[in-house]
C-alpha cells in the first residue's frame, strides 16, 4: 500500500508528467524543464504519458484518505480526479489535438508563447529550440487530425471556421505584434541578437508551419466537418461517451446531461425572471422581460465606443473592487493585476474576457484579458460582473492566492478544477453586490444578465452535446432568454461547441458553493464570520466538489467546536 509519505513523490511525477505533456502551458507556469519541447501527437508518445497517469492515479488511490489531513486529502483527491481527467483525455484522442479556437494546438502558441517569461540564457536559448520545432508540432497534429476524422471522430465547422480566421489573422500580422517575438531575455543576454534569432525562426520556420496547417485544415477537415446543424458530440463516433468524461471532468459530481438540462432551465426561466422584473423596473423602468432586453439591446447608451474606453472601465472597476476586499476576505494575493487587450489577431474567435494566472516567481503579474474587439457592439453594462468574475474579487484572488500558496505540491497552485474555480468566479459576482461594487441598477443588470447568461450554459451545452440541438437552436434560445448581444452569443455557442462540458462548471459550482454557505449561516448563526467563510474556499487552492462538500462542514464543525 502507497502511503501518505509517498504523495509528494507521486505529485512530483505529476507535476512533470502534465508538464511533459502540455509543455507550453508549463512554461507560463513558470516550470523550465520543457521549454524546448513541444508535444508530439503519436501513440507511442501518447501511450507513455497516459501510462504515466494511469499509474499515477492508481498510486494515489491506494493511500488510505481517512488517516490524512487535510492537505494531504486534497492533494491524494486531486491526483486522483486529474490523472483520470488527463488519462481519459488521452484514451478518447479528440481533445488531444482539438481544432478549437481556444484549446488548439495553433492557439497553444500563440496565446501561451505572450505569457512566456525566462530567467537565464538557458531558458532564453531553449525557447528558440522549441520555436525551431513548430513545424514539426504542427504536421504532427494536423496528422492527429485526419486520423481522427478518418475514425468519424471529426471537429464541428465553427470551431473549424473560427481556427481559419485566427490562423490568417496571426498570418496576416505584423512583428510588432507577434507573440514569438515579445520576450524579454534577462540581464547579459543580448536582446537584440535574440530578437533577430526570433524573428528568422518566424520568417521561415513558424508563419510557414501555420501556413501549411491552415492548408491542410483548409483541403483535408473542412469539407468532413459536422455541419452547423449537429455541431454537437452526439452526432460524433464515440460522442457520448466523450461527452460523458467532460461532464465528469468539468463539475465532478454524479449527474446526468438531462439533469443538468433542467436545472438549467429552472434557473433561466423561472428563478431568474422574478429579478429581472425588479431590478428592470429600478434601473431603466421597465419590468417586462422581453421589453427589458430589447431596451438593453437597442439603446446605444449601454455601448461601449473605443478599446481604451473598455481598458479604462476595467481598470477603474478593479480598484474599487481592491478597495473593498478588508471587509470580506482575511487572505488577499500579493501580486498585482493586469489588464491587457486579447490579441487583435485571435480576438474575433476568443470570449469577451478571461484570466491567466501568475507563475509561482510571480515573474508576470496576474493576467485579465479583455477582449476589445469591436466595442460598440460590447455591452457596457454586463461588464462590471465580468470584472468582478475575471480579476477582483473572482480569479485574480482564487487563482492568484493559489500560485502563491507554500508548502503544497507545485501542482495544486495549478489545478483548474473548474467547477470551483468558475464556480467560485460566478459566486463572486454576486458578491461584489453584497460588497456594493456595482455603480448602478443598470450593471446589476449585468449581474442578472452573467447569470442568466450561466444558467443558459447548462442548457445549451447539453441541448447541443447531448439533445442534438443544432448552432442556430442554441443561439436563438440564448436570444430569447439572455440580453447578450448576437456577436457574444456566436461565439459563445462556439465556444460551448468545441469545449463540450466546460460550460456547466459555472453554475454548477455556484451553486455548490450557495449552498454551503447557506448551510454555514444557518449553522453558525451569529457566529457566522463571511471572512474565514471565503478563506475556507480559497487558501488550499482549487478542491472537487465532493471534496469540498467534505472540507466546508469540517470547519463549520471546528467552528462550532
Amino acid at each position: 500500500m502507497t502511503h501518505a509519505a509517498d504523495l509528494d513523490a507521486l505529485s512530483e511525477r505529476f507535476w512533470r508528467t502534465f508538464s511533459e505533456y502540455a509543455p507550453t502551458v508549463a512554461t507560463t507556469r513558470g516550470e523550465h524543464r520543457f521549454d524546448d519541447q513541444l508535444p508530439t501527437f503519436d501513440d507511442e508518445w501518447l501511450g507513455r504519458i497516459s501510462g504515466e497517469f494511469d499509474e499515477i492515479g492508481a498510486l494515489s488511490r491506494t493511500v488510505d484518505p481517512g488517516g490524512l489531513e487535510l492537505q494531504d486529502r486534497i492533494t491524494r483527491d486531486l491526483l486522483v480526479h486529474e490523472t483520470g481527467v488527463w488519462a481519459d483525455e488521452i484514451e478518447d484522442r479528440f481533445m488531444v489535438a482539438a481544432v478549437d479556437p481556444y484549446l488548439g494546438p495553433h492557439n497553444r502558441l500563440l496565446t501561451d508563447t505572450q505569457q512566456n517569461t525566462v530567467g537565464n540564457a538557458e531558458q532564453s536559448e531553449a525557447l528558440l529550440a522549441r520555436y525551431a520545432a513548430v513545424g514539426g508540432y504542427l504536421e504532427s497534429a494536423l496528422s492527429f487530425i485526419r486520423e481522427n476524422c478518418a475514425a468519424g471522430m471529426v471537429p464541428p465547422l465553427a470551431s473549424v471556421a473560427r481556427v481559419l480566421s485566427q490562423l490568417e489573422g496571426y498570418l496576416a500580422s505584423t512583428a510588432e505584434t507577434d507573440p514569438f517575438l515579445q520576450l524579454s531575455v534577462p540581464e547579459g543576454v543580448d536582446q537584440e541578437a535574440w530578437s533577430q534569432r526570433a524573428a528568422e525562426l518566424v520568417k521561415t520556420v513558424i508563419k510557414p508551419a501555420i501556413a501549411s496547417y491552415r492548408d491542410g485544415l483548409t483541403e483535408h477537415v473542412v469539407q468532413v466537418a459536422r455541419p452547423a446543424e449537429q455541431p454537437g458530440l452526439v452526432w460524433m463516433t464515440n460522442g457520448e461517451t466523450i461527452y460523458r468524461h467532460m461532464v465528469h471532468k468539468y463539475t465532478q459530481l454524479d449527474v446526468t446531461p438531462l439533469e443538468i438540462h433542467e436545472l438549467g432551465l429552472h434557473w433561466a426561466t423561472e428563478v431568474l425572471p422574478a429579478e429581472w422584473a425588479e431590478v428592470g423596473k429600478r434601473a431603466v423602468g421597465i419590468e417586462e422581460v422581453s421589453q427589458l432586453f430589447q431596451r438593453l439591446h437597442d439603446d446605444p447608451v449601454f455601448r461601449f465606443r473605443t478599446e481604451e474606453e473598455m481598458l479604462e472601465h476595467a481598470r477603474a472597476t478593479i480598484t474599487r473592487a481592491w478597495d473593498a476586499v478588508d471587509d470580506w476576505f482575511g487572505a488577499r494575493p500579493e501580486t498585482p493585476c493586469q489588464v491587457v487587450p486579447v490579441p487583435a489577431s485571435i480576438a474575433p474567435a476568443m470570449p469577451p474576457a478571461y484570466y491567466m494566472q501568475p507563475p509561482p516567481d510571480r515573474s508576470r503579474e496576474g493576467t485579465y484579458f479583455l477582449n476589445t474587439y469591436r466595442p460598440e457592439e460590447r455591452d457596457r453594462f454586463q461588464f462590471e460582473a465580468t470584472h468582478f468574475h475575471e480579476a477582483i474579487p473572482g480569479h485574480h484572488f482564487d487563482r492568484s492566492l493559489a500560485s502563491e500558496l507554500e508548502g503544497i505540491p507545485m501542482f495544486r497552485r495549478f489545478s483548474q478544477v473548474y467547477a470551483h474555480t468558475e464556480g467560485w468566479g460566478l459566486y463572486a459576482e454576486r458578491l461584489a453586490d453584497e460588497m456594493g461594487l456595482y455603480s448602478s441598477d443598470v450593471d446589476r443588470l449585468g449581474m442578472l444578465t452573467a447569470d442568466a447568461w450561466r444558467s443558459g450554459r447548462l442548457v445549451v451545452d447539453t441541448g447541443l452535446h447531448s439533445l442534438g440541438w443544432s448552432r442556430g437552436q442554441a443561439i436563438d434560445w440564448l436570444l430569447e432568454w439572455t440580453p447578450i448581444g448576437r456577436l457574444t452569443i456566436e461565439q459563445e455557442v462556439d465556444r460551448y461547441i468545441g469545449m463540450p462540458g466546460q460550460a456547466l462548471s459555472y453554475k454548477m459550482g455556484q451553486l455548490e458553493i450557495m449552498r454551503l454557505r447557506d448551510e454555514a449561516e444557518r449553522r453558525l448563526g451569529p457566529s457566522f464570520d463571511i471572512k474565514r467563510f471565503h478563506d475556507s474556499l480559497l487558501v488550499s487552492g482549487a478542491m472537487t466538489l465532493p471534496l469540498l462538500a467534505e472540507v466546508v462542514p469540517e470547519w463549520l464543525d471546528s467552528m462550532s467546536g
